[in-house]
C-alpha cells in the first residue's frame, strides 16, 4: 500500500460523523506529519494477509508513541529504544515492523517484538492486545507495574490495565482512552491525542 494511502485512511477515520463538509482539525496535522513525510519517502508493503484495518491499526501505534510520556526510568539511558509489541498471535504481518524501521521519536528508534508470555510485557513501552488475547488479569499487574501503553481490541482490557481500545464505527476506525489505567501505569497523554479520542473514561 502507497504510503499516503494511510495519510487518507486517517483522515476518513478522524472525520466527522455529521457528514458536513468541514476542514480537518489543527490538532490531526501533527499525528499526521510523519505519515505525509512517508508518502514522499516510498511505500510499505503488505503481505496479502495483512487487511487494511490492521494496517491503519498499525499506522495509529506507531503515532501513539510521539504523544506518550513514560516515567524516565522506564528507559535505562538516553539511547534506549521504544519497544511495541505484539503478545499471542500477530495480525501485522509485517507491516508494523516494516512501518517503524528506521524511523525515530525524540530521539529514540522504535523496535517491534512479537511476544507470547505475559512475563515479557513489562519490557515493552506499547502492547498491542488482539482480541482473542484472554490472559487480561495477568496483563493488568504487568502493564501497570511495567509503564505499559495497553492498546487492544476488546473493550474488557480497558477494566485491567488497558488506557486506549481501537473502536468500529460503521466504516472508521476509531480509538477510546481510558484515563485511570494510564495515570496507574505512571503514563501522560499529551492533550493533542486526547482531543482525537472519540471517548475518554475513567473506569476504577
Amino acid at each position: 500500500m502507497k504510503l499516503h494511502k494511510f495519510v487518507e485512511l486517517i483522515i476518513q477515520n478522524t472525520a466527522p460523523r455529521s457528514g458536513r463538509r468541514c476542514g480537518l482539525r489543527p490538532v490531526l496535522w501533527p499525528l499526521l506529519a510523519s505519515l505525509v513525510f512517508w508518502a514522499g519517502q516510498g511505500t510499505v508493503v503488505a503481505e496479502p494477509d495483512t487487511s487494511k484495518e490492521y494496517q491503519i491499526k498499525a499506522a495509529f501505534l506507531y503515532n501513539f508513541t510521539k504523544f506518550i510520556e513514560w516515567p524516565a526510568e522506564k528507559f535505562p539511558d538516553s539511547a534506549a529504544p521504544i519497544v511495541i509489541g505484539v503478545i499471542g498471535s500477530n495480525p501485522f504481518g509485517t507491516v508494523l515492523a516494516d512501518m517503524i524501521k528506521d524511523r525515530k521519536v525524540n530521539g529514540r528508534s522504535i523496535q517491534f517484538r512479537e511476544i507470547n508470555s505475559v512475563s515479557e510485557v513489562r519490557g515493552l513501552h506499547v502492547l498491542f492486545v488482539p482480541a482473542a488475547e484472554t490472559r487480561f488479569g495477568q496483563l493488568a499487574e504487568a502493564l501497570r507495574e511495567g509503564s505499559v501503553l495497553g492498546v487492544g481490541e476488546s473493550e474488557v482490557l480497558l477494566s485491567y490495565g488497558g488506557a486506549i481500545l481501537f473502536v468500529q464505527e460503521g466504516d472508521k476506525l476509531r480509538f477510546e482512552i481510558n484515563l485511570n489505567s494510564a495515570e496507574r501505569a505512571k503514563l501522560k497523554i499529551s492533550s493533542q491525542l486526547l482531543k482525537l479520542s472519540r471517548k475518554i473514561t475513567r473506569t476504577p
